[in-house]
């Protein structure tokens, strides 16, 4: 076991080191580190003790070394090219990294996230890894869960970019890649689809969006989406509730996102955990509870013993329908009124919500009743006691079902609150369907 355990410590900490020997290729494509004398990627003695002996006239210094020299680039290697250097040690020693920095070497396109104490995030395009880290002086230590720490020398090219010179000599350049904190307070996690017909499985640092792997950085009230081809977009997140939050991009588009987990257990479709029947998502014929559910019964005595104080009647005429009394039910409207018409104010067996114990009509069904006080009483107050009126006015293409003031049905009260102030339906505010596929 513990042969096993060194194992994989070693290969967390391989993980972390980019390839190595690509310090000739980071010469060629990367910024010239000024202060660097001997090219190695690192600001120390050695540079020091051959910039001061060429300027005792004790050494040569070859042209490129001359122009690595040149810190203040004045094209005169002096005595203020030391000074400059021995600042920029003290740098390297001081400056510890904090925020987020993108980073370009022999790993490939990846990004570090530091705490500026002793935390981070390791980011590729299909992994976000925590680690640990320790600096003293120009040297850091990085540490990926249980493994051993990889250590790397610092160097600072500026205020936003710095290099790191790894122990197997590799090298990486990073580069500052926000403009805000980093914030663990922004939270995305679930599964999402937005109105740019997209459907994103979101982590706190990572998810996917079509299959495709992202990285998430929350940026203060920004949220940046790394996307595996190396893609990085940033937007302004803003959230309206629980369920739903709006990216607004930095070109200038937007993207509003939508809370939909759906899973099924033992034929029962839950959005979000909540149970739905409709028409497009069906109850088996088996789901029998037989009767109203208590949460509904005890939020409808509360809704009704408030309607009795403003002096209206509520009372139910129509509440839980079994599967088979259903199936009666709709086979006599059709027989009466035709497949089509019914299909518009009767739910065909499995798809009503009666049957689920978490609807009722209240007084009597009939479009007579849209008009009464009662009806305008349901429709202001219902939500306070955790029902919705289900099938609202001018929503009957979403909903499938025509105009029904008297049909509620029982989310909760925080649900039903959230449902009611958004002015949409139950469809509209979990981005379902309610169509018939038969």
């Amino acid at each position: 076991m513990k042969l096993l355990h060194i194992a994989a410590a070693a290969a967390l900490t391989a993980a972390l080191l980019p390839t190595a020997g690509v310090q000739s290729r980071a010469a060629d494509d990367m910024p010239l580190l000024r202060a660097d004398v001997n090219g190695d990627y690192l600001i120390n003695s050695q540079d020091m003790v051959l910039l001061s002996k060429f300027l005792l006239g004790a050494g040569e210094l070859s042209s490129e070394q001359a122009q690595r020299a040149d810190f203040d680039s004045d094209g005169v290697v002096d005595t203020f090219d030391l000074i400059s250097m021995r600042k920029s040690c003290v740098r390297n020693a001081v400056n510890d990294p904090q925020g987020t920095f993108s980073a370009v070497g022999g790993s490939g396109k990846r990004w570090f996230w530091f705490d500026g104490s002793s935390e981070g995030l390791l980011l590729r395009s299909d992994t976000v890894t925590p680690f640990s880290f320790s600096k003293w002086g120009d040297s850091i230590d990085i540490t990926l869960s249980a493994g051993a720490p990889a250590s790397a020398a610092i160097s600072w090219l500026d205020d936003e970019r710095f290099y790191l010179k790894w122990g197997n000599s590799s090298v990486e350049l990073l580069t500052r890649c926000d403009t805000e904190r980093f914030d663990k307070g922004l939270y995305l996690s679930g599964e999402y689809v937005s109105d740019k017909g997209k459907s994103y499985k979101l982590g706190q640092f990572s998810g996917t969006c079509g299959g495709e792997d992202i990285a998430i950085l929350p940026l203060g009230t920004k949220a940046q989406f790394i996307y595996s081809d190396g893609t990085v977009k940033t937007g302004g997140f803003s959230r309206s509730d629980k369920y739903h939050f709006t990216l607004d991009w930095d070109d200038g588009t937007s993207e509003k996102f939508t809370r939909r987990e759906i899973t099924v257990k033992d034929g029962i479709t839950y959005v979000n955990g909540v149970l739905i029947a409709n028409k497009t998502y069906s109850l088996p014929s088996t789901y029998a509870p037989n009767g109203l559910t208590a949460e509904f019964n005890t939020a409808f005595a509360k809704m009704q013993a408030a309607a009795k104080q403003d002096r209206m009647t509520l009372g139910i005429c129509s509440g839980y329908r079994s599967y088979s009394y259903q199936a009666t039910l709709y086979n006599n409207y059709v027989a009466r009124d035709g497949k089509a018409a019914a299909d518009t104010y009767s739910a065909r067996p499995g798809h009503s919500e009666h049957q689920t114990g978490l609807a009722a009509d209240i007084n009597y069904a009939g479009d007579s009743f849209n008009s009464t006080p009662e009806a305008k009483w349901l429709a202001e107050n219902c939500h306070k006691y955790g029902f919705i009126i289900r099938y609202p006015k001018g929503k009957e293409s979403i909903t499938g079902y025509k105009y029904e003031g008297w049909h509620v049905r029982y989310l909760g009260e925080e649900l039903a609150g959230l449902v009611h102030d958004s002015g949409l339906t139950l469809e509209e505010y979990f981005a379902i369907d309610s169509k018939y596929s038969y």
